[in-house]
């Protein structure tokens, strides 16, 4: 199983990725990119290191009111190998952020997976209310995004595929239920759960809940700014304004949902709908797709990687 998930997270990866480019002229699509305004992206890599950044500068708010004292480094590098994990195995970056955490901090695993999990939490409403902004505000565009989703037979196939594979999980689960139940593995999970319990209180202890907030608003800026800021890198985009960037994000957001490894396939088809439903070309859209998603996944992995070795010669602060 563990070979096999990011496998097939991979293949759903590269079939929207190929019904994405699957009617575009690759050679085209290449030569154009000699065009684009390289110091946009530039802009676009430091706007999503930044949120990189503020997102560690808020875990160790976190890991405080836990009654525990990380250095911020290694907690803002933490954070860095968790993205670089998400690339390779989906939703994987939680696991690996606090097991580097615990080995280099000693701060018990299960509680900091709690924090984790009150941080996911946070982000799922903060994405529905801005998903509820959009309808609001750019109604007509959002409405034609979701209808163009759910209209594509390619679409609907693969998402037949993802129902029936989850069947299936829940099925063998359900069968082997007592199984289950009487391993050490069941045990181990129990007493996981006693932390996530500690670690989703951990909020009403924060100290300075105003820092906190306002590294959470940090991030969901920086998440606009990187998106936003790429309209100007091609010609097709440079007249849209900042509430078309917002809405970008929110489609974006609803792309990189699909577990996939970085968002690849799933960012650019999401990507590409949402920009055509606001009068780009598909040609342009996937440009666009194309440059977001290469740049902060180029800025996640050099940024993870010398995250890596900031932490290899860390050292337990005292």
């Amino acid at each position: 199983m563990k070979i096999l998930k990011p496998i097939v997270f991979l293949i759903i990866g590269f079939s929207l990725m190929y019904f994405a480019f699957k009617d575009q002229n690759i050679l085209e699509l290449i030569d154009r990119l000699k065009s684009v305004e390289i110091k946009w992206v530039i802009f676009s890599m430091c706007f999503g290191a930044l949120a990189i950044v503020s997102r560690g500068i808020r875990w160790t708010y976190m890991i405080k009111a836990l009654g525990y004292k990380n250095s911020l480094k290694n907690s803002i590098s933490a954070v860095a190998i968790g993205y670089v994990s998400n690339i390779i195995i989906p939703r994987a970056g939680e696991i690996t952020r606090c097991t580097t955490i615990n080995r280099v901090e000693k701060t018990p695993f299960d509680k900091l997976f709690g924090t984790i999990i009150l941080e996911r939490i946070i982000d799922l409403i903060i994405l529905c209310l801005m998903i509820g902004i959009t309808f609001i505000f750019q109604f007509d565009n959002i409405s034609i995004f979701f209808k163009d989703i759910f209209s594509i037979k390619d679409g609907k196939f693969l998402i037949a595929i993802f129902l029936v594979f989850s069947f299936l999980l829940a099925f063998i689960l359900y069968i082997l239920k007592d199984k289950i139940k009487n391993s050490s593995l069941y045990v181990k999970i129990v007493n996981i759960l006693k932390g996530l319990k500690e670690g989703l209180s951990s909020y009403k202890n924060i100290q300075n809940k105003q820092m906190f907030w306002f590294h959470t608003f940090m991030i969901w800026l920086m998440y606009i700014l990187m998106t936003f800021i790429c309209f100007f890198a091609i010609e097709e985009t440079k007249h849209l304004n900042i509430g078309d960037g917002f809405y970008m994000l929110v489609v974006g957001g609803l792309g990189m949902i699909v577990p996939t490894q970085g968002g690849i396939g799933s960012y650019h088809m999401a990507a590409k709908i949402g920009l055509i439903t606001l009068g780009v070309g598909a040609q342009a859209a996937l440009m666009f797709a194309f440059i977001v998603h290469t740049a902060q996944t180029l800025m996640t992995i050099v940024f993870g990687l010398l995250s890596f070795i900031i932490i290899l010669f860390s050292k337990k602060n005292d």
